[in-house]
Formats: C-alpha cells, structure tokens, sequence
C-alpha cells in the first residue's frame, strides 16, 4: 500500500479551533499545543454535517481527512454551510484530504509529521467507486461559502485554505 506523506510542522492556527474529524481526532489538537498552550481546540465528530450551538465562535476550522469519509456530495455541501455558520467573520477553513476519482478505489497510508517531530499514522481505504473526492469537486462545493486563499495538489493528497465571504 502506498504512504503518503503530510507535514503539519509548520502549521499554526489561530484562536478558536473546530476541529472536524473522523477518527483522526488528537492530531490536530497536538500539533496546534506544541505553539499555543492556551488554545481551545474543539471537536465535530461522528455526524459533521449536524450542526452545533457555537455560530460565529470559530477563527479556524480544520477538516483533516475527513470530506473522503462522507459519501455524497449533498452532505459535504450541507457540511460547508454548517462550517460557514460556525466560522467568525474572518474564519478561515483549512481542508487536508486525499485525491480519489470516481470509479477508482484507493487505500493509502497517510504518515503525519507533526511539530515535536513525532509521527502519527493511520490508512485510508476507499472501495466505493461512485464517491468523488477531488480536489475540484471540494472547491466546486466549498466556493459558495468561502473565498479559496489556497490549492495544492501533490503526490495523492491536496490542501485547500478558505476565507469565509462576507467579510
């Protein structure tokens, strides 16, 4: 199986954290301690697209492998607006995920290389070949709600950085 490999050394989120996760949840939260000590990471899990009572109380969320997980993409849209909701004014949405096609399966080791140096790693395995997880199909989604700061697409894996409209 192949690895993929993904660097959060040099990411710092700022603020209030949503940390929008599917089994993944402590990465986010231990690269974010090793800068800020203080930092309030919060997390959506198991049902992302239901809504919780905290809108406009977030500076950052981060969806981190997660969007391949929700099957159509209805629900990845109804899971945009809910992250719209709960976003500060100048919010911003930072989306890690894997390319997959459809008509593709696709099972990859991601290997995560965090700020104190350490390793986390876990498998992604997707036989569904209706699903569509590319990096165009998120944006085409994610565009309604958020000004797209930033794309990259490499080896398998793409990151998408969003500033919440209406600032």
């Amino acid at each position: 199986m192949e690895s993929l490999f993904v660097s959060l050394e040099k990411e710092v989120f700022r603020g209030n954290v949503l940390d929008i996760t599917y089994g993944n949840q402590g990465i986010i939260y231990k690269a974010n301690k090793y800068y800020d000590n203080f930092i309030d990471v919060n997390y959506l899990e198991n049902e992302p697209s239901k809504s919780c009572d905290n809108e406009g109380y977030y500076d950052s969320c981060i969806v981190f492998f997660t969007l391949n997980k929700i099957k159509t993409h209805r629900q990845k849209i109804k899971l945009f607006d809910n992250i719209y909701r709960l976003m500060k004014n100048n919010g911003y949405v930072y989306i890690w995920d894997v390319e997959k096609e459809l008509l593709k399966p696709l099972q990859k080791n991601i290997r995560v290389s965090l700020p104190d140096k350490s390793m986390r790693n876990f498998q992604i395995n997707l036989l569904n070949l209706f699903t569509d997880n590319t990096s165009s199909k998120i944006m085409e989604g994610l565009k309604n709600y958020f000004d797209i700061v930033e794309a990259v697409s490499s080896n398998g894996t793409f990151r998408i950085v969003g500033r919440k409209k209406g600032c």
